[in-house]
């Protein structure tokens, strides 16, 4: 079976979310393209309840300018990288695939990160980064932790898993 291909620009963020999204795009990009200077790469990204389905799977081709890639390694420890990372890659895929916009960062103890909507409700983003092959794990860890959040607002999570493929 062939998997839809997808296309998305990471550059895009800045302009389709309230909060300024261009910050995660270095980090975004030194996770994307490892110690290659590539300007795009093919995720695998799997869709759990949205838009009303069950479980899909599509191919999301991200591509970059080459110009928005850092001249000089982050400033911040590996972890800082992962989750900015993840948090680029979960900027694109709520855009692209469930048509919401983040309105603004979370406060502490809100359970989740970010404030998102799509015109008509509100609800919670939780977004983790790793570098393990533990997705699944993550994944409802967090989504447990969304759902212990003090508004009782629904939400998303978005997981992101940065492995090489061979």
């Amino acid at each position: 079976m062939e998997i839809a291909l997808d296309e998305y620009r990471l550059e895009d963020i800045a302009i389709d979310h309230r909060i300024g999204a261009t910050v995660f795009v270095p980090f975004a990009i030194v996770r994307l393209r490892g110690d290659t200077d590539a300007t795009e790469v093919t995720l695998t990204v799997r869709l759990l309840n949205i838009g009303g389905i069950g479980e899909t799977q599509r191919a999301l081709r991200i591509s970059w300018s080459a110009s928005s890639a850092p001249s000089q390694p982050l400033a911040v420890q590996e972890r800082t990288v992962t989750e900015w990372a993840a948090c680029g890659i979960a900027c694109a895929v709520v855009s692209l695939y469930a048509g919401l916009h983040v309105r603004e960062v979370a406060g502490n103890g809100d359970r989740f990160d970010y404030w998102v909507d799509d015109g008509e409700r509100e609800y919670g983003l939780e977004v983790s980064g790793t570098t393990t092959d533990d997705i699944e794990t993550r994944h409802s860890a967090k989504v447990r932790q969304l759902r212990e959040n003090p508004y009782g607002v629904d939400g998303y999570v978005v997981v992101v898993g940065f492995t090489t493929c061979n």
